[in-house]
């Protein structure tokens, strides 16, 4: 799921407002609302407010009833940006504003009332005043959001050209609303003085919104071009990421923060050009670019800073640095992308239109008007630029972020965007031709080039993190997670820096503890690391109190060591660094290079763990948080191909279900810690920590020592919260650092011979013959011969093969076949020293429970359960139920919990081939009508392959049932889910998964 939510009510992630998502035009999107309604006035407003709109007869037709209305300088309304204002023509005579050079832009000027109302569809007017000429600059964006904002129901951008400088007018905002709470909210983009009265909503009766008006079909890879060949496209030569000179001795300090967004652009792309030579311009944006500022003056790597406090000023000081200005074209934001590769091959600024004409200077490219489309615009740069552009460095960028673009104007730096499923509506757009377009982008490139910026910008903005990462990753690139980011061209060019860690020793084993060490998620992404959210963290009292892992980019090493030697030299002796996913940068190590032919794409795979050792060395990281590495020989590799690698964390939260699954050795020996716990976003701070201790005890398996790795979810982690859960766990747990938790599992491994690892809980259908496999690992020194043999619980076993010799740290898969005839089946492996019994418990499903067929012409090899409590969920709740699986179930109940997908994942990547997938439900309360649909999903829940609806009548309330889907899977991750309708309650107990094998 999404790494980086995107939260704009007060107290989460303000800084992050910047990246909100746009849509396509309010105009378009009413009218494409209404295309089937005929054209009559609507009926129900009044006198005042339709002579506010621009175009009332592009509103949905039908009834209006007016629901309610807030003033923005109310109590239901909130604000992270701008000020109560005296105006006699708002209503109450007073309204709420944001000024250039007085807010940050990319802020919420409005959001709340946080209401819930009967679901249908509703129109929201905001009254907006226009304080100055913004031309076709997007002014605002207005949006409707329920389920805690992450559901977003419409948006639309508003431009200066819809409203009218010092007069009132009133946008319209259709949108169906499904239910739950209710948010309306203005984003203040920074273009110009804006002011807001009120909004009012009304419901719409007799009319219609469809709810799908103003989004795209998500877009989706081709698959092709694929079967590359390395051959003139080797991996980059190092240097892998390009760097400035050192810093001059006295930096230009210029706080653009509250400037327009078209002069941020313009003094950035300056930025690029002027420290191409030498750094000598420095920027301050986010909050924490004065901090970054005074860490390098107090280290000396420059010594003094004159601030520049009229950023025109630096057009006249730095005149030598820029040819003219590249102007690009408002009415399509990929010139800015456009605009940005130009200026760093031509040396000129990037400007709007109305820059252009104020700044008056010479014009090197005009953009406006000269094509039709973002697909247009992409053609002629990826056709005329690409021969003078940075082929071994590209960037994901959305067009109206401006951070960044310092470091790849002087890079020269290839840049493209993706959009998704609201940008990709837009009429601009052309999403499916876009990913063509960017496939055969990738496949130019060289093998093992980063991607920078992001592919996401909001819920549905950009075609989104997974699909984005997977898409890189087929073709051998990976992302470093940079949107935002600011001064790279200055903090790149910091040299002589000596990265070292703290390193105590480790303690002595104990075999009595059970081991617990935290990872602190999304080190990878740089601006987590100078913006959002580490350096609060850093700040917290309790850091230092207890032992945790924070996750680091080996990438920042080379792109800003300054600031990896602030952690670094200000960490206490309880913190401890870990390369961030998937090393050098984050990509999906299953896929990686995927688009490469045999025998090129494990080089590929190789090249990318050669660079990610290389830069783990220069940070002096030993130890590597992964992501959808999941596949034994792809983290295998890990370990060959690292020689001082100590342990791998795998995993973004949980995603097994054993201890067995979770905590073994690969090549080596050494240790992989997948991780045991997850978060739940909308969880309360109690709540947070009893369900990390839940997950914590569910994990801890009856033998000692034991070693488990505690995910953190860096968005909403709370340190003090971490040290509450510690002290609920009590004295039998024991919190290490990871290197400390590695170094005590190597201990424990010391005094092992084998390891047979099996799933902790079969799931057999009543009276058939199931197949369960398992891995058995020599942990000695020694070659090692085991043999095994079926002791209890199933009926005619055959166990295959029945010994295996295997060399030190190598591994073997077992089958164990039969009927199974009791709650357990025991199996027993020998050894050289002597026999081990391996439990694994069994449950049966009763040939009643299940409400349809199963093949009969195949044999099951059953894959694995998830535990519904143990899937992601967007509501609902964990019960306790003893006739569940597992004791406890998920449950969502009507007026309880919103309807939508209440269990989904777990992303479990499977082979190519034909499945078995049951869910297990039953009601939970008296309900009729549409209970839930349950599928089976691939590519990111874009393709379902199986479905079944169930209604109220087909779940007795006093019994589970269980429901069959047969899957024909094309491979990769699988997800499960339950997408819940919110009328009738529903108790989810598990999904079991069996591969169907020809007889």
């Amino acid at each position: 799921m999404n790494r980086i939510p995107l939260w704009h009510i007060a107290g989460r992630c303000p800084a992050k407002a910047a990246a909100i998502a746009i849509a396509g035009a309010w105009l378009a999107v009413a009218l494409s609302a209404s295309a089937q309604a005929p054209a009559r006035a609507p009926e129900g407003l009044p006198e005042a407010l339709l002579s506010e709109l621009r175009t009332p007869s592009a509103l949905p037709a039908g009834r209006y009833e007016a629901v309610g209305e807030w003033e923005a300088e109310g109590k239901q309304a909130a604000h992270i940006i701008g000020r109560a204002v005296a105006d006699a023509g708002a209503s109450g005579g007073r309204a709420w504003q944001a000024r250039p050079d007085e807010d940050r832009p990319g802020s919420y000027l409005l959001y709340g009332p946080y209401v819930e109302l009967a679901p249908g569809d509703y129109v929201a007017f905001f009254r907006v005043k226009l304080l100055e000429e913004a031309g076709e600059e997007r002014v605002a964006d207005t949006d409707s959001v329920t389920n805690r904002a992450t559901e977003s129901l419409r948006r639309a951008p508003v431009r200066g050209s819809e409203l009218a400088v010092g007069r009132w007018v009133s946008v319209p905002l259709p949108f169906h609303y499904p239910g739950g709470r209710l948010e309306c909210r203005l984003l203040w983009t920074g273009y110009a003085g804006l002011r807001v009265d009120r909004v009012a909503l009304y419901r719409l009766q007799g009319g219609h919104i469809d709810i799908e008006a103003g989004r795209a079909p998500q877009p989706r890879a081709t698959g092709k071009p694929n079967g590359l060949a390395l051959e003139g496209k080797a991996t980059p030569a190092p240097p892998l990421f390009p760097r400035s000179s050192a810093p001059a001795s006295t930096l230009v300090v210029a706080d653009i923060s509250r400037l327009t967004p078209d002069a941020q652009l313009c003094v950035v792309t300056l930025q690029g050009l002027v420290n191409r030579s030498k750094p000598r311009l420095y920027c301050l944006l986010s909050e924490f670019d004065s901090s970054w500022l005074n860490w390098i003056r107090r280290n000396k790597w420059a010594e003094a800073a004159r601030t520049e406090r009229d950023w025109r000023k630096l057009l006249t000081r730095f005149r030598p640095a820029y040819r003219g200005v590249v102007i690009t074209d408002p009415a399509l934001p990929a010139t800015k992308n456009v605009a940005t590769m130009i200026a760093g091959l031509d040396d000129a600024l990037v400007v709007s239109p109305r820059l252009a004409a104020q700044l008056r200077l010479p014009v090197v490219a005009d953009l406006r008007g000269r094509w039709r489309t973002s697909l247009a615009a992409y053609a002629w740069a990826f056709e005329r630029l690409w021969p003078r552009l940075n082929h071994r460095l590209a960037a994901c960028l959305w067009p109206d972020s401006p951070g960044l673009r310092d470091y790849l104007v002087q890079h020269r730096a290839v840049i493209f965007w993706l959009p998704g499923r609201i940008d990709g509506a837009r009429p601009y757009e052309r999403p499916e031709a876009e990913v063509r377009q960017v496939e055969e982008l990738l496949a130019r490139m060289p093998a093992n080039s980063p991607i920078m910026g992001y592919p996401w910008a909001g819920k549905d903005v950009g075609i989104g993190e997974l699909p984005g990462v997977a898409l890189f990753s087929e073709f051998g690139h990976y992302l470093v997670g940079s949107v935002d980011c600011t001064n790279l061209s200055v903090h790149s060019g910091i040299a002589g820096v000596s990265l070292h860690q703290r390193r105590p020793p480790a303690p002595r084993l104990d075999a009595r503890k059970v081991y617990v060490s935290y990872i602190m998620s999304d080190g990878d992404n740089l601006p987590v690391l100078t913006t959002v959210n580490f350096p609060q963290l850093w700040n917290d009292p309790n850091r230092g109190k207890f032992p945790i892992g924070w996750t680091l980019s080996p990438s920042a090493s080379r792109l800003m060591p300054d600031v990896v030697s602030y952690y670094y030299s200000t960490a206490t002796p309880q913190d401890a660094f870990v390369a961030a996913v998937s090393g050098v940068g984050y990509t999906y190590p299953d896929l990686y290079g995927q688009r490469y032919r045999e025998p090129d794409r494990p080089r590929v795979y190789d090249g990318f763990l050669d660079l990610t050792a290389k830069y783990m060395r220069a940070a002096d990281l030993r130890s590597a948080w992964v992501m959808n590495a999941t596949r034994p020989e792809v983290i295998c590799r890990y370990a060959e191909r690292i020689p001082f690698l100590e342990a791998l964390f795998p995993d973004y939260g949980q995603r097994v279900q054993t201890y067995a699954e979770a905590t073994y050795p690969t090549a080596r020996n050494v240790p992989v810690f997948h991780g045991v716990t997850g978060w739940r976003e909308d969880a309360s701070r109690e709540e947070k920590i009893r369900e990390m201790v839940e997950q914590v005890r569910a994990f801890t398996p009856k033998e000692r020592p034991a070693f488990l790795h505690l995910f953190v979810w860096n968005w909403g982690a709370d340190l003090g919260a971490l040290r509450e859960v510690l002290h609920r766990l009590g004295s039998d747990y024991a919190a290490v650092r990871p290197d400390h938790l590695a170094a005590l599992y190597r201990q424990y491994l010391a005094r092992r011979e084998f390891l047979a690892r099996f799933p902790g809980t079969l799931v057999a259908l009543d009276a058939g013959r199931t197949v369960l496999t398992g891995v058995v690992q020599n942990v000695s020194a020694h070659p090692l011969t085991l043999r095994f043999s079926a002791m209890d619980g199933l009926n005619a076993p055959t166990i295959t093969p029945a010994s295996v010799t295997l060399a030190p740290s190598a591994s073997a898969s077992i089958e164990v076949a039969g009927a199974v005839t009791a709650d357990r089946v025991d199996l027993e492996v020998r050894g050289a020293r002597g026999a081990e019994r391996v439990s694994v418990t069994a449950r049966r499903v009763p040939a009643a429970e299940l409400a349809g067929p199963v093949p009969g012409d195949a044999a099951l090899r059953f894959v694995r359960v998830f535990e519904a409590e143990g899937l992601a969920h967007l509501d609902g709740s964990a019960e306790a139920d003893a006739d569940a699986g597992a004791r406890r179930v998920w449950v969502a109940r009507p007026g309880d919990d919103e309807p939508g997908y209440v269990a989904f994942g777990p992303y479990q990547p499977l082979p190519k081939g034909r499945y078995l997938v049951v869910f297990r439900v039953r009601r939970a309360g008296s309900g009729d009508g549409r209970a839930a649909t349950l599928d089976v999903s691939t590519d990111g829940g874009g393709k379902v392959l199986a479905s079944r609806d169930l209604a109220g009548a087909d779940l007795p309330a006093a019994a589970f049932r269980s429901f069959p889907l047969i899957v024909d899977h094309p491979g990769g991750p699988i997800e499960t889910r339950v997408q819940w309708h919110g009328t009738v309650p529903l108790a989810m107990d598990s999904v079991a998964v069996w591969e169907l094998v020809p007889r």
